[in-house]
């Protein structure tokens, strides 16, 4: 049996947004998804979107339609979300791990981009030695 995330509509309720839904009803998961981020219009990190579920997916990959997969980091129950501050703060803990986690792995692909060395491209402008060469001049 597959699982599948939970479709919120909101037509004929007096909630403004999925979020507010899931936190005013009972048995509804916030599920965050392990992926982040930078909007530079807005100059923030993001994070995509909330899937909501009527049970824990914590673990479970969720694909969108562009192909994208994304890991369930954390789940818990909307309602907990919004009258539980140890919820609230460890769900907020788990978005900066994403966000930090992020901003480092960026530092190293600028790093790798400034840093790294062609070893193919040197040893073709003739700057790298073949290990023949390097016995040669021992």
């Amino acid at each position: 049996m597959a699982i599948e995330t939970k479709i919120i509509d909101l037509t004929n309720t007096e909630f403004s947004s999925e979020q507010e839904y899931a936190e005013n009803t009972p048995g509804v998961f916030m599920n965050l998804l392990g992926g982040c981020y930078y909007d530079p219009v807005t100059n923030k990190y993001k994070l995509p979107p909330i899937k909501y579920s009527s049970v824990s997916l914590l673990g479970e990959k969720i694909r969108f339609n562009n192909n994208q997969e994304f890991t369930v980091l954390f789940s818990c129950l909307g309602v907990e979300y919004k009258h539980k501050k140890e919820v609230y703060n460890k769900w907020w803990e788990e978005a900066r791990k994403l966000v930090d986690a992020y901003k480092e792995q960026v530092k190293i692909d600028e790093h790798i981009r400034t840093n790294n060395t062609d070893l193919k491209k040197l040893r073709r402008e003739g700057l790298l030695l073949t290990s023949e060469e390097l016995e040669k001049q021992n």
